[in-house]
């Protein structure tokens, strides 16, 4: 009995060596099995039907649609007429149509000359083989690994690549994802926006609807991070490469402490973040995994954006925070909102975090990270009346007297909290900057 796979890339190599047409496929496909078999013609139809153009850069995909062509299958469960590989015929990779100006890479080779690395150093750092998983503690791990708590509970972990690994993907970050732009309602992690730009849609209206994702980073799925690289134009060698660099398996050793959880409540969100970190994820510290997640997210922010549209609402997104906002029409619809916002997050792969939800009418304070929008975007005012006292009495008393964290720069950390009020609020902020300046600050 033949096997199909072995087949199926025979052909597909024959089939993209040549003009993309039913004639071509025909005679390339006789010369890889010789002869012209019956069973040839219907394959090549279905295929056509499938790729009406070469997928130079979908090697793989157009393999295995080749083994699961009826036809194929049938002919390969002949034991009486095996199918015999009298020749093959090499094809060189190619990319796609490139939507954006990124690197032309068309094989594994090319990309680890791009990178400035050799083959077999491409090879480990992008980790094809699974080793980090089964590692243990010690040089041959890509990352580093620590956990730190979370302000409203539970625990995060915290992925550090190495040296050799970040300085590649600073490089994939800069060169390529980069240039790919998110969707416009992407305010997070985005060159020239920031906080202020998530919260200004949403000031002055009668209802603000906040919805948080939960393990936003290790939620997106492989599939989603090889999506991003083939889009951009790569092919499978080079897609599977630059996805292995972005992404993480991590060790069952720090896994199983992710499944430790303090309190029942907490134990079906333990056991899916034990889950995703055990399958492919972008790591929480690789510099790729923010724009990582915002393309990949892309579908997400296309259908809530098309879902607030239909409903008169406003939608932004920063990181894994959601954000909707209407009049009085959506205020009396809002549980149907949450119920549609809910299916498409749960859709795309992403799961709602329990207990975040927050709904803020026009009378209560509407707060998004940290920023309140009930009339302009501003810092609460219990923030601003904590900081402006602190500064009073580093005016009368002295700044060494305030620092009770213990910061090794007080002076530095008074004027970013300065600097941040100012940025929303600049009357507010000019005031606050006024006291700073009567500081008697020791000299140095």
């Amino acid at each position: 009995m033949s096997t199909r796979h072995p087949v199926a890339a025979a052909l597909a190599s024959a089939f993209l060596a040549g003009p993309w047409t039913r004639a071509g496929l025909r005679e390339r496909g006789a010369h890889v099995v010789g002869g012209r078999p019956r069973w040839l013609v219907p394959v090549v139809r279905g295929i056509l039907r499938y790729f009406p153009r070469p997928p130079h850069a979908r090697f793989e995909l157009l393999t295995e649609l080749l083994a699961t062509r009826p036809a194929l299958i049938k002919a390969c469960g002949n034991s009486a007429e095996p199918i015999r590989i009298r020749h093959w015929l090499d094809v060189e990779p190619q990319m796609s149509r490139r939507p954006w100006p990124v690197p032309e890479l068309t094989t594994q080779a090319a990309l680890a000359q791009w990178l400035g690395v050799t083959d077999a150093q491409l090879g480990w750092l992008a980790d094809g083989s699974g080793f980090e998983r089964t590692s243990r503690p010690g040089q041959w791990r890509r990352y580093r690994y620590v956990w730190i708590p979370k302000r409203t509970g539970g625990k995060r972990l915290l992925e550090q690549p190495g040296l050799d690994l970040a300085r590649l993907q600073r490089k994939v970050l800069h060169d390529i994802l980069d240039v790919i732009p998110p969707h416009a309602a992407a305010r997070g992690f985005v060159r020239g926006l920031g906080v202020k730009d998530f919260a200004e849609p949403h000031v002055g209206r009668a209802v603000v609807v906040r919805v948080d994702l939960e393990d936003f980073f290790h939620a997106v799925r492989p599939a989603q991070v090889w999506g991003v690289f083939r889009t951009a134009g790569y092919p499978d060698g080079v897609v599977n490469a630059l996805a292995g660099l972005c992404t993480n398996r991590t060790p069952g050793a720090v896994v199983e402490q992710a499944r430790r959880a303090e309190s029942a409540q907490e134990l079906d969100a333990c056991w899916r973040l034990s889950r995703r970190l055990s399958a492919r994820h972008l790591p929480q510290g690789a510099p790729t995994s923010p724009a990582l997640a915002n393309l990949a997210a892309y579908r997400l922010d296309v259908r809530l954006s098309a879902l607030a549209a239909t409903l008169g609402a406003r939608y932004t997104r920063y990181a894994d925070d959601l954000a909707f906002s209407g009049d009085e029409v959506l205020a009396r619809r809002v549980r149907r909102l949450l119920t549609c916002v809910t299916r498409i997050i749960r859709d795309e792969g992403f799961t709602v975090r329990q207990g975040k939800t927050r709904v803020m009418h026009q009378g209560q304070q509407q707060r998004l990270a940290g920023v309140v929008v009930n009339a302009h975007p501003t810092v609460p005012r219990e923030d601003y009346e904590r900081l402006k006292a602190v500064l009073h009495l580093c005016r009368t008393r002295g700044p060494e007297s305030q620092n009770t964290e213990q910061h090794p720069d007080f002076r530095a950390h008074l004027l970013g909290r300065i600097a941040w009020v100012e940025h929303l609020h600049p009357a507010r902020g000019a005031r606050l900057r006024a006291t700073f300046e009567r500081i008697p600050w020791a000299p140095e």
